[in-house]
């Protein structure tokens, strides 16, 4: 089976070569890649979208996305959705790859991957209008037990990754939202201060972690998403096997190199 899918590039005035040779270098699938942005650029299929500059970031992201499905998206000619970045470089089996999971919706905020139908089903085919939109398309399914992770491992940026503090602070305010347990914000603190002694180019600043942490308190006492309960409940769980998985693992360790 051949896979048919849209695929929208977004970028705001300029095209990454890599980048975009590596999304049109996908093997195994049939394209078809609309570049949507914010200023015209002499590309192909350059679908261009005027949005306020004063938005944030991912609600002008979102804005985009809906007036560009408007125009392209067919849910009975296509099999998927992709929506990408300017700043990542995709394996050419990329998509074939996400495909062969089976999951309804997949991938990190900057490649992610939603089968037609589901597309349809939960979201009407429209893209979800938030301070985290990719991720609130991901904690929507995680709460209703359509997929078992929202936070996958990332693609590396072709350069350093550097959201803004507000951006991290609305992200705080969205996590409260979902139903995130406080206490994920400090492991994410913690995973943070990790990667960044790892050097590695797609880590959040410590300092964007505390303005998360800021606007998650800020958050306190409002209105949350309707399935915030099954999302924490799901979440505490994971985090619970995967605790008890590295302890097993430690455990194990220390009992075949006793003292």
């Amino acid at each position: 089976m051949t896979y048919k899918i849209l695929t929208f590039y977004l970028t705001k005035d300029t095209i990454n070569q890599k980048c975009y040779e590596s999304v049109m270098g996908q093997k195994g699938v049939e394209q078809d890649i609309i570049v949507v942005s914010a200023r015209r650029i002499e590309i192909a299929n350059n679908f261009v979208v005027k949005v306020p500059q004063e938005y944030p970031l991912p609600v002008r992201v979102g804005v985009s996305i809906n007036r560009a499905l408007a125009a392209y998206w067919n849910d009975k000619k296509y099999n998927y959705f992709f929506k990408v970045d300017n700043d990542v470089s995709l394996p050419s089996t990329y998509l074939l790859d996400l495909i062969s999971k089976g999951n309804p919706i997949i991938g990190p905020g900057n490649a992610m991957l939603a089968e037609a139908n589901f597309f349809k089903k939960y979201f009407g085919n429209r893209w979800a209008i938030t301070y985290c939109d990719d991720e609130y398309m991901k904690a929507c399914a995680f709460a209703q037990g359509l997929i078992d992770q929202v936070w996958e491992k990332g693609l590396n940026f072709d350069s350093e990754y550097r959201p803004s503090l507000l951006r991290g602070y609305g992200y705080g305010k969205e996590y409260y939202k979902f139903g995130v347990p406080f206490w994920f914000i400090f492991v994410r603190v913690m995973a943070s201060i990790k990667n960044y002694l790892k050097h590695r180019p797609d880590r959040i600043p410590i300092t964007i972690e505390f303005y998360t942490i800021g606007g998650h308190i800020s958050a306190f006492g409002t209105k949350k998403y309707e399935w915030h309960h099954n999302f924490a409940k799901r979440w505490t769980l994971l985090y619970l096997q995967k605790f008890r998985s590295k302890l097993n693992r430690a455990l194990g360790k220390y009992g075949e190199n006793p003292c």
